[in-house]
């Protein structure tokens, strides 16, 4: 197992706190368009590459963000005459899907939306370009640091990050006030509440996202880190079966109580929408889904959502993010690196915010106050920052989080104790750091 996570994760920890409290500048201006770009944003005129042919882009299926992506490519192939063919397929399935294709050789993919879960198993084999070899140091300046070292490897850096994100807690405000209750602040708070607003199929005390595949683990992961423990020590020692994480399986034994029935098959989509149809007094969320909850074509309770972090002990937050990588297969390497850049760029952040609830990831998006005051759920995201750790990378994380959402959802279902179950994920991980 890699330690290289426990230093990461204290420098973008200090890095992102810092731009929340410390981002007072002149404000910018919200976009009202999709934003535009200029081939020669990161190279001087005499390198300006000349853009042309076609690239395939990789990503995860699913509105709002496919939608808006392909809104993206269209301005980028009206700038460039690239055109921009989206390869969209279910998020359960991209990293398959990716792997497989890059595995070839073919140069099928230009372009890579890669997850923290597999970006290991890609750089170790080879798949992704570094970005120094199409990024000159502004552009590489223009990031938080902590962020981009997610995505470094042996000191280099293979992709440019666009969002963060963090699993939060939503509660109805009005169903809060009229049972006499304040926003929750322990998980005593949360288990009272569901309780209390619970009734039958009409109401449900809360929602969250109990698939396999990666929703639970960051659920669990950011609960474990609001009791203020993590997945391993500073030395890199499992620590699966300490009083902490056992706890942290009970807690949300609990709460899957009062949850709807069939969340065990929720993703991030269904999962929102219970909360739309006006069927959950609280959820369990991505940053990303907050402005769902807030889209008056899909949801039944517009502006009566507020959201905090998950806390207990301190409040907590695992940092979720993707990066745009360019493949090494590529054969349209100036135009692919261009497509990265403009994504990745703040115009492009900010109006991914707007249509998607996703989180800038440059130094410039936190310069933005009035986009903040907007968006509520920065405000908790700021919260969970307070004790984060990035999304585990370690080649060796999926394994471990097969077991981890298994065992989860036996405990769940009154087949497996808690303590049995961070046992045998305690005993998988030891096995896989050998």
């Amino acid at each position: 197992m890699k330690k290289r996570g426990i230093s990461v994760a204290l420098s973008f920890i200090l890095l992102v706190a810092l731009v929340f409290t410390g981002c007072g500048g002149a404000q910018q201006q919200e976009p009202t368009n999709t934003p535009s770009v200029s081939p020669s944003t990161s190279a001087s005129p005499s390198e300006e590459p000349a853009l042309s042919g076609e690239i395939v882009v990789s990503t995860l299926a699913g509105d709002p963000f496919q939608s808006s992506w392909r809104t993206l490519f269209d301005k980028f192939e009206e700038n460039t005459g690239v055109k921009v063919i989206l390869d969209a397929v279910p998020w359960e399935n991209l990293r398959e899907k990716q792997a497989l294709e890059l595995a070839s050789g073919t140069g099928s993919y230009d372009v890579v939306y890669v997850h923290p879960f597999w970006f290991g198993e890609f750089t170790d084999n080879g798949y992704l370009m570094p970005i120094t070899d199409y990024c000159d140091q502004a552009t590489i300046d223009k990031f938080i640091p902590g962020l981009l070292d997610l995505y470094n490897r042996d000191g280099k850096v293979y992709g440019l990050p666009d969002w963060i994100a963090t699993q939060i807690l939503g509660y109805r405000t009005d169903l809060f006030e009229e049972a006499g209750l304040e926003a929750p602040k322990t998980w005593d708070d949360i288990l009272n509440a569901a309780e209390k607003l619970a009734n039958g199929d009409q109401m449900y005390g809360i929602t969250f996202a109990g698939r396999k595949g990666g929703a639970l683990a960051g659920i669990f992961c950011t609960t474990l880190l609001s009791n203020g423990s993590w997945l391993m020590d500073e030395n890199g020692n499992p620590t699966m079966d300490t009083k902490e994480a056992i706890e942290t399986t009970e807690f949300l034994a609990k709460l899957s109580k009062y949850a709807p029935p069939g969340y065990q098959n929720f993703h991030w989509d269904e999962n929102a929408a219970v909360a739309n149809s006006n069927k959950a007094a609280m959820i369990m969320l991505m940053t990303t889904n907050a402005a769902w909850l807030d889209d008056p074509g899909r949801s039944q309770t517009v502006g009566l959502w507020d959201f905090v972090a998950i806390n207990n002990k301190t409040g907590g937050g695992m940092v979720d993010s993707y990066c745009w990588s360019v493949t090494k297969s590529t054969k349209n390497k100036d135009a692919a690196a261009e497509l990265v850049k403009f994504m990745a760029d703040t115009e492009s952040q900010i109006f991914l915010t707007e249509k998607c609830g996703t989180s800038g990831a440059t130094k410039a998006y936190y310069e933005n106050q009035e986009l903040i005051k907007t968006h509520p759920e920065l405000g908790a995201m700021n919260q969970a920052f307070a004790n984060s750790k990035p999304n585990p990378a370690w080649n060796t994380w999926a394994s471990e989080q097969e077991v981890l959402e298994t065992n989860l959802q036996m405990v769940f279902d009154g087949k497996m104790s808690a303590s049995e179950a961070m046992a045998q994920v305690q005993a998988k991980m030891l096995e896989n750091k050998k």
